[in-house]
């Protein structure tokens, strides 16, 4: 619970001190790693050409939920969905 309204918090930092990450999710989610102390090194450029987190992770769960030999370990998709029900707490 602390490490997401750390994460909501830091988040909040960052879009109020970098108006361009608001209009990237790819952006936003470089500088808020970058404010939690990870050395990422990515040309800005590149940024442009980046697909965002989210479609790669939505096409997880797509793969996940069409295809068996794609599913993740049982201890994987119960940690998830504990997480789910922690982001609800704090997001809602």
């Amino acid at each position: 619970m602390k490490k997401l309204n750390k994460i909501k918090d830091i988040v909040r930092e960052v879009l109020s001190e970098d108006k361009k990450t608001r209009n990237s999710d790819t952006l936003l989610i470089l500088q808020t790693l970058r404010k939690m102390g990870f050395k990422i090194y990515i040309d800005y450029n590149d940024l442009e050409r980046m697909p965002s987190f989210e479609s790669i992770t939505r096409s997880r769960r797509y793969w996940q939920n069409n295809n068996k030999k794609f599913l993740s370990k049982e201890n994987v998709a119960i940690s998830r969905d504990m997480q789910q029900e922690k982001y609800k707490e704090v997001f809602t």
